[in-house]
């Protein structure tokens, strides 16, 4: 039989791991993001390319999200 101090436990473990994956996937943006700013502003790519991969970034992004 499952106590009430079990379920607290669980709970708190259930909190603690949706804790740590809402810290990975803001990490994975913040690459993400990254990676953006550096197809837009750093690499010298032809227009159609940049927004081509930039496309694929924000789908990845999304998808993640």
């Amino acid at each position: 039989m499952t106590t009430k101090n079990d379920l607290e436990a669980q709970v708190e473990e259930l909190t603690q791991q949706l804790a740590e994956e809402r810290a990975k996937t803001r990490n994975f943006a913040q690459i993400l993001g990254q990676m953006r700013y550096r197809v837009f502003e750093v690499l010298e790519l032809e227009a159609d390319v940049r927004t081509q991969i930039v496309g694929e970034i924000d789908t990845v992004f999304s998808r993640a999200l």
